[in-house]
């Protein structure tokens, strides 16, 4: 499945965790914070996004737009409540910054040296980096632990 036409995501402020972990298996997980509800749901229809949240007085707005109630309030418990709108992909894993969710670039090992731990220049030669935040990424003893989290869920 391309990157470019997986669902998009509008997170409230209080679902940062399950926004990093659709981040994490490639998804577009917007939070904007300080905004209304009523901009949150504009900013839904003009992105094309599905607004996840927990509030039910918020999923029973009179507004029209794309949203989904969620019963949990343990993110891989809500992941599982989204399974039916994900796709779960180890290749399209990490594309996007955990923390900012601005897409990764592949970066130069020798463009991250001194820049990260020794023992992970020593050992990995494949390296990203978030252009917003200069967050660097790669597919580490975390990712294999990850995917676990994440086939329990989806295989």
């Amino acid at each position: 499945m391309a990157n470019s036409k997986r669902q998009k995501f509008l997170l409230d402020e209080n679902l940062n965790k399950l926004a990093k972990w659709l981040r994490i298996l490639g998804y577009d997980a917007a939070i904007y914070k300080n905004i209304s509800f009523l901009q949150r749901a504009n900013l839904t229809k003009k992105e094309r996004r599905i607004y996840l949240t927990r509030s039910k007085k918020k999923s029973k707005s009179h507004l029209v737009f794309s949203r989904i109630l969620l019963k949990s309030d343990d993110y891989l418990q809500q992941i599982k409540e989204l399974r039916e709108l994900l796709h779960y992909d180890e290749n399209e894993m990490f594309l996007r910054c955990t923390k900012c969710n601005r897409k990764l670039y592949y970066i130069d090992k020798e463009r991250v040296s001194g820049k990260i731990p020794q023992r992970v220049f020593a050992h990995f030669t494949t390296f990203y980096v978030c252009r917003k935040c200069g967050n660097f990424y790669w597919k580490g003893s975390h990712f294999v632990v990850l995917k676990k989290k994440l086939e329990k869920i989806f295989l």
